[in-house]
C-alpha cells in the first residue's frame, strides 16, 4: 500500500484512491479538473513495481491515454486466480428452464470433453422475449464467479439439443482457456472448440438461424 501510495504521489495530481473486491471492474480511474478518482482492486496492491509505473504514467497522460499493455496483462493473469464462487446464492442459480435442464448438459459435457474435473455453476438469464433490433449473447462466462450464463432465449424447442450442448462446452472452455495478448478466443481456444462433437452441426444451424437472433 505505501508503494502504491508513493508512486501515486509522484503524479502531479490530487490522486482520490479507492481500493476494491469488485468482481468485473477492476480499475476504474475518472479525471477531473482538480482530481483524479482512481479505484483499484485489491490486487493492485501486490502488483509488481513495473505495472505500477505503467499506472503512473498512464494517470499523467489523461484520460485520452491509451490503457498501458502492462497493466491489461496483470488484470487477465490476476483475475484467473480470483476465486468468488462462495459469493454465489445458490437458490438465485436456475437451471430448469421449461424445456431444458442446464444441469443435465453441464454434467454431460464435464464428464465427456473434461474428464469431470470441472466446478463451476450454471444458470439461466435473460428474458425469453426478444427485444426489437437486440442482439442475443447466447452465453457468458464469470471466471470470479466461476459461473456459466446461458440465455433464456436457447430454452426453446425450436434450439436443437445439441447447439445448446455445443454452446455450455464454448462457455465451460472459457474456464480452461485463458484469455492471452488481449484475445478472449485464442488459437487454443479455437482449436478445442473444433473438438466438440457437433461443432460444425451448430456453426451451421446458427448460419441458418441467425436472422432470428442478431
Amino acid at each position: 500500500m505505501e508503494l502504491l501510495q508513493g508512486l501515486l504521489a509522484q503524479t502531479g495530481r490530487n490522486v482520490k484512491l479507492r481500493i476494491n473486491d469488485n468482481r468485473s471492474t477492476m480499475i476504474s480511474v475518472r479525471w477531473h479538473p482538480l482530481e483524479v478518482r482512481l479505484s483499484l482492486h485489491r490486487m493492485f496492491l501486490y502488483a509488481p513495481e513495473e505495472v505500477l509505473q505503467a499506472l503512473l504514467h498512464y494517470i499523467r497522460a489523461g484520460k485520452n491515454a491509451a490503457f498501458p499493455p502492462e497493466i491489461r496483462l496483470f488484470l487477465q493473469e490476476g483475475t484467473a486466480h480470483l476465486d468468488y464462487k462462495h459469493r454465489l446464492d445458490p437458490e438465485a442459480l436456475i437451471c430448469k428452464g421449461v424445456h431444458y435442464d442446464l444441469k443435465t448438459f453441464y454434467d454431460e459435457v464435464n464428464k465427456n470433453y473434461f474428464d469431470s474435473s470441472l466446478d463451476l455453476s450454471i444458470t439461466w438469464y435473460g428474458s425469453q422475449k426478444r427485444r426489437f433490433r437486440s442482439t442475443v449473447t447466447f452465453g457468458l462466462y464469470s471466471d470470479p464467479l466461476k459461473l456459466v450464463k446461458i440465455h433464456r432465449l436457447l430454452d426453446s424447442p425450436d434450439v436443437p439439443p445439441y447447439f445448446l450442448d455445443f454452446i455450455v462446452y464454448h462457455e465451460m472452455l472459457h474456464s480452461v482457456c485463458r484469455p492471452k495478448g488481449g484475445r478472449i478466443h485464442t488459437r487454443e481456444f479455437r482449436q478445442r472448440e473444433k473438438q466438440h462433437r457437433y461443432y460444425f452441426l451448430s456453426e451451421r444451424w446458427i448460419q441458418e438461424n441467425k436472422h432470428k437472433y442478431f
